[in-house]
């Protein structure tokens, strides 16, 4: 597997195709969006694993024992060391096509059990929100542009400012300003939401929406997304397109509410390349699957492997054992949990399946060492 140069990318636009998708994979063979492709073969390429601002993704021939086995070498010595990335060092989003790749995905990465994420494709070619009528008193919608982005008197709150990377999707800030599309919504001096380009291939262009967490369930993100389709519709876009997970209801019905139509069902293979943080990641995976027995399963093994974790991953590991109704378990990890700094009692106490403790001394003294963490 050999990287090609930007210039030679043209040549797999074809081994790409299943990924109808994927804008990415188009912005960065047009050289829009920052892109990296290794492939089997420059001149008849046969195999191709593309690292796109969306996700990486991996495509072709699945039956050449010496490509998959220089793939190989390729993610365990260059990926998954963090060496060659676009968009972030520390995991993997993966996709893949054809679906047969799926079954070799172990021998692939033998060190990582893939968390198969499904995930939803939206395009909106016709707006069906007004968004003029249902902006809340005190907001302010205006277009992001260059002067407004580095106003020293705008406030981008950090949970805003730090989930939009603008050199990790566009390279600069004149690129993003001048091929992208991108609205905020102010509140006084403050941005509180954002919707933003991912990428822009020919006449489609994806988008992403951020709500800081003072201003949710205000109808915001609605808002920024339709004052954002409204302005691509009427300046030369044809389509604009939305990712998100299946399971992340609200940002799908937003989607809907917008007037975005569902394309289709596809699936991201996600791995943390800290093994232990990906196990950490998997347990979690499992319980927000109602699966609380592979959560302690994968905790288990967390927390064997290395001493000292976050404090949630503790809390987590005790909201498990909890609902599988061990009090002794649940115990462990809610101290922990306080020694290591969990300081969210009120949220703690709302957990019902912690009820099983409640009336106890040992609860009682667990949340006065939570209390007295948050001091």
């Amino acid at each position: 597997m050999r990287e090609i140069r930007p210039d030679k990318f043209e040549k797999v636009r074809s081994l790409f195709q299943g990924f109808d998708y994927s804008l990415s994979i188009l912005a960065a063979i047009d050289g829009n969006n920052p892109g990296r492709i290794f492939v089997d073969d420059v001149d008849q390429p046969q195999t191709g694993f593309a690292l796109t601002v969306e996700g990486y993704l991996l495509a072709g021939d699945t039956n050449n024992p010496h490509t998959n086995r220089s793939l190989k070498r390729l993610l365990s010595e260059k990926i998954f060391t963090g060496e060659y990335y676009v968009n972030g060092d520390e995991s993997m989003s993966l996709a893949v096509h054809p679906q047969a790749w799926e079954e070799l995905l172990p021998w692939l990465i033998p060190t990582h059990a893939a968390e198969k994420l499904e995930r939803y494709h939206y395009i909106c070619k016709a707006l069906k929100f007004d968004w003029r009528s249902q902006l809340p008193e005190g907001y302010a919608i205006h277009r992001l542009d260059g002067k407004l982005l580095n106003d020293p008197e705008v406030i981008f709150a950090d949970p805003l400012r730090s989930w939009m990377d603008i050199p990790e999707f566009w390279w600069t800030e004149d690129n993003f300003i001048s091929k992208g599309v991108s609205f905020v919504i102010l509140y006084e001096n403050t941005v509180v939401a954002w919707c933003n380009p991912d990428c822009v291939a020919n006449d489609r262009i994806d988008v992403g929406i951020i709500t800081h967490p003072g201003h949710r369930r205000k109808g915001l993100a609605a808002c920024v997304a339709a004052a954002t389709v409204e302005h691509c519709l009427k300046h030369g876009f044809s389509a604009i397109g939305w990712h998100c997970n299946a399971e992340n209801t609200g940002s799908w019905k937003t989607a809907e509410k917008v007037g975005f139509e569902r394309n289709r069902t596809y699936a991201y293979y996600y791995y943390v390349y800290n093994l232990i943080d990906h196990l950490a990641e998997l347990g979690w995976y499992h319980y927000r699957h109602e699966e609380y027995d592979q959560t302690v399963r994968y905790y288990d093994q967390v927390f064997a492997m290395r001493d000292e974790h976050p404090d949630y991953y503790y809390h987590l590991a005790a909201s498990a054992w909890a609902l599988l109704k061990n009090k002794e378990k649940a115990l462990h990890y809610l101290r922990f949990a306080a020694d290591r700094g969990w300081s969210n009692v009120d949220w703690t106490k709302q957990q019902a399946e912690f009820s099983l403790l409640h009336g106890t001394p040992e609860w009682e003294e667990i949340l006065r060492r939570m209390q007295a963490s948050g001091r």
